[in-house]
């Protein structure tokens, strides 16, 4: 009886699907088998609330699968190639670690063992019997080598056969990748061949790429590996081409706006530089000119300002809410961490103090006296200036003239989050920061609405970095040495790990086999060592503010020379006595993230070390930070290593899409999407009306 209930609920799906297609009207998640509330409200949460957006759920790949080989030549495989083993289950063991677990199993055959290992899937040990045949499909890790999460096939449930191709998509909280690609093929199934074609034919063939209706379905059923990369080229049109729409109305609402125009007349414009206590360098001083002649005209400004870490932004966005707030208007300043954003306000205050200003700080995790206390001046308009992250735009957070956003590491928030900011003005001025320098292809892909300045000098006074790859025997005695010299000198030691804890189970091991160090580890350690003698401190991002707060303040006063911490301290943390940087477990971090770390120390007269201990998994990053300390360079780089992620950041605040989408940046699919938007009237109809409506609540 069950089995017959599930049969009549999938025909009966198909059925309500199959109606809703005949009638015309967008089908609902609902109306695909499977699918109930729940699901579609995890669907909903990761930015998929209808079928055709499953259709656009971009594939990680497609994988062929290989033949079965022995034990012995799976092992002898070089690590990450996937292989496919068959033998006996010999035995299974699971460990729980509260509601964490590992499962371990050892497979044999003539030729040898081999074992895997799976996080928090105790159910899989039940569908499993010892003594039975079993085939794993994986890539084998670490020393001795064995398997993560390997795909497993049984006789009641057998893996693809060798040849077959396999579209991989992406897990999402609470669905797995399997049940998602099921979904994304019946999807395509029964609703790629509705969806229209607005480019030219002759477009398409230029570039090589097929009819959307036929790519859509190639992507999630192809026929070949070559149909899979043609309908990847063509969903990467679709995603420029929506990109570019979104720029073009983003740009044509700039246009028409009226925003408040500044007085920016000389005097006005020396007040404001004259409130540093230092002078700008020349590439402030000429960025500060543009931002003024934008801020002095009614059109709203839409600027994006580049500068490599410590060059100086965080200054220029003060002058800029200075001009603003001189002019009747407040000033939001917006960071992506409540860390920088407390930074910047208790950095900043007092300057603004001085020039007559008043200014607040606003996050989430501010008490709700202190919130209302914040909202209530903001209204009223006797808060100048406000510091915070993404709560500045919280629905009840209303403005009485905003007249200036400045997003500072902006890359970090979504396209429709900044817009979410700009909103809660009448046209607001916008300044956009960056200390991560961005390719000139993306910038030009992502930023095309938008002027761009770029701080190209450091202040003078600062110190050198010396980058080095920390290997081999003894490499940690030399680190111990130097820290404890620099220590004794009066100067402050970063430790960095990416972890925060010991205890979770489902975090990756390392090079060697071994589960990687955790903060808290790493903090008890060196309470431990000879370093504890001058005051070892721990932050992370768990921690309540007040306490973070407390412990940087004894670090910046030198009660505790060295820090443990999170890449929490990524950007924001501004120590010049800072002269050693460690970063433990650096495989893990990308090659832009380790950069900004080593923006951390640098900031003073005295020389300074970035040491870099990680495995070799990631020497290619580690060689290119020991040859330049290029931010710009380093972007290139980053981009040709990692492909472009998420090109128009809407999606950042769901699913997290970096890596599903990597068009690689092809020149010639950015050429003809900005082309086709400014040229072809229907093709900029077509799309510009699609994001009208996806942006209409």
């Amino acid at each position: 009886m069950v089995g017959l209930a599930a049969r009549l609920r999938v025909l009966h799906g198909n059925l309500t699907l199959g109606a809703a297609i005949a009638s015309g009207a967008d089908p609902r998640l609902e109306d695909l088998a499977g699918v109930g509330p729940a699901r579609a409200a995890r669907l909903a949460a990761a930015g998929v609330h209808a079928v055709r957006d499953l259709l656009r759920l971009l594939p990680l790949g497609v994988e062929v699968a290989p033949a079965a080989s022995t034990v012995a030549a799976a092992l002898r495989a070089p690590r990450g190639v996937v292989v496919r083993v068959r033998g006996t289950l010999e035995r299974t063991s699971l460990a729980r670690f509260g509601r964490r677990s590992i499962l371990r199993l050892r497979l044999a055959d003539a030729s040898g063992r081999v074992e895997a290992r799976f996080h928090n899937q105790p159910w899989l040990q039940r569908q499993l019997t010892v003594g039975s045949e079993v085939e794993l499909l994986g890539a084998l890790e670490g020393s001795p080598a064995g398997f993560v999460g390997p795909r497993v096939g049984t006789a009641e449930r057998p893996l693809p056969a060798p040849g077959a191709l396999r579209v991989v998509h992406p897990a999402l909280p609470g669905l797995s990748a399997e049940f998602l690609g099921g979904l994304c093929r019946e999807a395509a199934r029964r609703e790629a061949a509705r969806e229209p074609e607005p480019v030219p034919a002759e477009v398409l063939a230029r570039l090589g790429a097929p009819p959307l209706p036929r790519a859509l379905a190639d992507l999630h059923a192809p026929t070949s590996i070559g149909s899979f990369e043609a309908a990847r080229r063509r969903l990467a049109l679709e995603r420029l081409l929506e990109l570019q729409a979104r720029i073009h109305l983003r740009r044509t609402r700039a246009a028409a706006g009226a925003a408040l125009a500044c007085d920016v007349s000389a005097e006005r414009v020396a007040r404001a530089r004259a409130a540093f206590p230092f002078a700008f360098t020349a590439a402030q001083e000429r960025v500060a000119r543009e931002i003024a002649a934008d801020l002095g005209r009614a059109r709203p400004m839409r600027r994006l300002l580049q500068g490599d870490v410590g060059s100086g932004k965080t200054a220029v966005g003060a002058f800029a809410a200075l001009l603003a707030a001189w002019s009747g208007g407040q000033a939001a300043f917006m960071a992506p961490t409540e860390l920088l954003a407390e930074q910047h306000h208790m950095g900043l205050a007092p300057l603004l103090e001085r020039a007559g200003l008043q200014s607040g700080f606003l996050s989430g995790s501010l008490g709700a006296r202190a919130r209302r206390a914040v909202l209530a001046r903001l209204a009223e308009g006797t808060l100048d200036v406000v510091f915070g992250t993404h709560a500045l735009f919280s629905d009840d957070v209303a403005y009485r003239r905003l007249a200036l956003a400045v997003v500072d590491e902006q890359h970090r928030f979504g396209v429709a989050q900044r817009g979410d900011l700009f909103d809660k003005g009448c046209d607001a001025h916008a300044l956009l920061m960056s200390a991560t320098p961005i390719p000139r292809t993306l910038a030009l892909a992502w930023y095309g609405d938008l002027e761009t300045s770029r701080l190209d000098e450091k202040p003078p006074g600062r110190g050198s970095v010396t980058t080095r790859w920390v290997r081999g025997a003894g490499a940690k005695d030399g680190v111990e040495r130097l820290l404890l010299e620099r220590a004794a000198e009066g100067e402050r030691i970063f430790w960095v790990v990416p972890r925060i804890g010991g205890d979770d189970a489902s975090e990756p091991e390392g090079s060697a086999g071994r589960r990687a160090e955790s903060a808290e580890e790493r903090h008890a350690r060196l309470l431990a060592s000879p370093l504890a003698a001058h005051g070892v401190e721990l932050v992370h991002g768990r921690m309540p503010p007040a306490e973070r707060a407390r412990r940087l303040a004894r670090f910046r006063a030198g009660l505790a020379r060295t820090l443990v911490a999170t890449t929490v301290i990524e950007v924001g943390v501004d120590v010049p006595e800072a002269t050693v940087l460690v970063v433990e477990g650096a495989e893990r971090l990308g090659l832009a993230q380790l950069h900004q770390l080593r923006g951390r120390v640098g900031r003073g007269e005295r020389p300074s070390w970035c040491l870099i201990l990680g495995a070799a998994s990631g020497r290619r990053r580690f060689e290119v930070l020991e040859r330049t300390a290029d931010g710009f360079e380093i972007a290139e780089e980053d981009l040709r290593q990692r492909g472009m992620g998420d090109l128009d950041g809407v999606r950042q605040a769901g699913v997290n899409t970096e890596g599903f989408e990597e068009w690689g940046g092809d020149a010639a699919l950015l050429d003809a999407a900005a082309r086709l938007v400014a040229e072809d009237a229907r093709v900029r109809a077509h799309y510009v009306a699609r994001t009208q409506r996806e942006l209409t609540p």
